[in-house]
């Protein structure tokens, strides 16, 4: 069941001709009991929302129609698509960021994902986290959401690659084509960097995003052996599957 209890003032009209293609998850961030939270999002001042927010209890709130754009994504970027809140459906879990999200909140989640996904023709592989579509400036849903559950859910693409091995990679940081293959995968997946050729901070925050997302044992934004096997395991995956699509 969803409830329309509540209602945010906070949204305003998608681009015309806009397709909502994503669905961004977040986390609240914030250690507030749920009425502090829910009234942050109704309050016109605070300038966000969300479609969805879902209780640590498992209920589901529509704050905002998906007909409208939510204001929860912000400066944002996805596979050539810099106007995320008019292509999207914002998420948020009542999540102070460094817990783990509750069974119940999951089990709502994933109805509500395959829902949102069958009735807007979403793909699977189009389901994000906040720190994706902003690299640098967020980290939601965090290290601890379980993208690997979603994936058994046929939600997304996981790795079944050991997490662990954290010895650094033997790319040669002076080898420009050798950085320029690593972000041409990182391009490829959607994230938001430029095939320069150099290890540079946006290639880092975009390391960052990936490790926080597919392997979130250790976020460093380096390189090392496990990250390099998953990056190329996850992209052949999702080529595969956008291909076959």
């Amino acid at each position: 069941m969803i409830s329309h209890k509540y209602k945010s003032p906070n949204y305003g009209d998608r681009v015309k001709n806009s397709k909502i293609e994503f669905i961004i998850i977040h986390y609240t961030g914030v250690d507030m009991q749920f009425h502090t939270v829910i009234n942050w999002f109704l309050d016109e001042r605070s300038r966000v929302s969300c479609h969805f927010l879902i209780d640590k209890s498992g209920e589901i709130y529509n704050l905002v129609d998906i007909s409208k754009r939510a204001w929860h994504a912000g400066k944002s970027f996805w596979n050539n698509r810099v106007d995320i809140n008019s292509n999207s459906i914002g998420i948020e879990l009542h999540n102070a960021g460094n817990e783990d999200f509750t069974p119940r909140q999951l089990k709502s989640l994933v109805k509500l994902i395959k829902k949102l996904m069958k009735d807007n023709e979403i793909q699977s592989w189009d389901i994000l986290g906040h720190s994706d579509v902003s690299i640098g400036r967020k980290i939601d849903p965090g290290i601890k959401f379980p993208w690997h559950q979603l994936a058994n859910e046929k939600i997304g693409v996981f790795s079944d690659l050991p997490q662990d091995n954290f010895d650094m990679d033997n790319l040669d940081k002076n080898n420009q084509q050798s950085i320029k293959e690593i972000q041409a995968k990182l391009i490829s997946i959607g994230y938001h960097v430029y095939k320069s050729g150099v290890f540079d901070t946006q290639t880092v925050e975009a390391l960052k995003a990936f490790q926080r997302h597919w392997r979130p044992l250790k976020v460093s934004g380096m390189l090392d052996v496990s990250t390099r096997q998953i990056l190329t395991e996850v992209h052949k995956k999702l080529l595969e599957f956008r291909g076959g699509h």
